[in-house]
């Protein structure tokens, strides 16, 4: 298997993508981009994510109408989201873990970065919005799923990944998570939250 891969690669073969891991517990769990078929199984992951998740939570709703407009229209020229399914059944088991990785910046996200002095080019990032169940939470899912992600960017050339709209002030878990994989504290900004970080991990 080559180790390098376009987003036409990906396209054509998604399984490229694909990995049976194990959760830091021992559970296992599968791996890979999410599917134009993955529609019912991503609404019914979004409608049981609990308040805790939603309230940090801001590319889209988490309902199953944008989960159906999502898989719908997947181009992963654009989004490449990454899901992590319950066992090792890649077609019928539950989505436990969604991670939206974004080709490249969002024109806020870059403006900020340019205002820190921070020069990124677009075609070299990526942009990273997570998710875990609730049930899974504090189990370890997070850790190996991000791992397989930055892996896989890694595989199609890209050399950074910011978080999509930083990271909020309060929220003191995520940040550390995202400091125990080497990501890098740029700059502060307001927006819905008074203080919240941007941070960039050089991959």
């Amino acid at each position: 298997m080559s180790l390098t891969l376009s987003i036409a690669d990906v396209a054509r073969q998604p399984e490229q993508l694909t990995a049976q891991l194990h959760a830091g517990d021992g559970s296992a769990f599968t791996a890979r981009v999410l599917r134009g078929t993955d529609g019912a199984a991503l609404g019914r992951y979004f409608d049981n994510l609990g308040p805790s998740v939603r309230g940090v939570y801001r590319p889209h709703p988490l309902n199953a109408d944008h989960a159906a407009v999502l898989c719908d229209a997947l181009d992963y020229g654009q989004l490449l989201p990454f899901v992590a399914i319950d066992g090792e059944d890649i077609d019928d088991g539950d989505i436990i873990g969604y991670f939206l990785v974004r080709i490249g910046l969002r024109n806020d996200d870059l403006l900020r970065y340019v205002d820190y002095g921070q020069s990124l080019l677009d075609e070299q990032c990526c942009t990273l919005a997570p998710c875990v169940a609730d049930a899974w939470q504090e189990r370890g899912l997070g850790s190996a799923l991000f791992l397989h992600v930055t892996a896989s960017l890694r595989r199609l050339g890209r050399r950074h990944l910011v978080l999509w709209g930083g990271v909020r002030g309060d929220n003191p878990r995520a940040q550390h998570f995202y400091r125990k994989f080497g990501f890098r504290h740029v700059g502060n900004f307001s927006a819905k939250c008074p203080d919240n970080l941007d941070m960039i991990l050089d991959l």
